[in-house]
């Protein structure tokens, strides 16, 4: 199977509209653009977002343990909230999210490294 990005047959202006969605081509829809705070590839495994197979990756559970609660990382401004880039004392991965259940359980962000 022949990837998108390097079919011959579609125009530049085609590729981007299977790719994103979109006819605005060079240009994401602000929906996707600031409809979000975070890394959208990066969904916190205390979220809805995240798969459960993703939330016992990152928190390193077995296919027995039980899964954490999850809750939708939608705040009151209907933004979706992801993990972001962050630093401490080595580069990871920081929930966004001010209603997380790790944050409100523990005072402290979730941060995967």
């Amino acid at each position: 199977m022949i990837n998108i990005c390097d079919d011959p047959t579609l125009t530049p202006e085609e590729k981007w509209e299977a790719l994103y969605g979109t006819e605005a081509f060079g240009n994401l829809p602000q929906y996707k653009v600031n409809g979000h705070v975070g890394h959208c590839y990066a969904p916190c495994p205390y979220s809805t977002q995240a798969t459960d197979l993703r939330t016992r990756h990152l928190l390193k559970l077995s296919d027995t343990d039980e899964l954490p609660l999850k809750v939708g990382h939608v705040g009151d401004d209907s933004k979706e909230y992801f993990m972001k880039t962050a630093f401490r004392g080595s580069w990871g991965f920081e929930c966004t999210y001010s209603g997380c259940p790790y944050l409100l359980s523990t005072g402290i962000s979730y941060f995967h490294r």
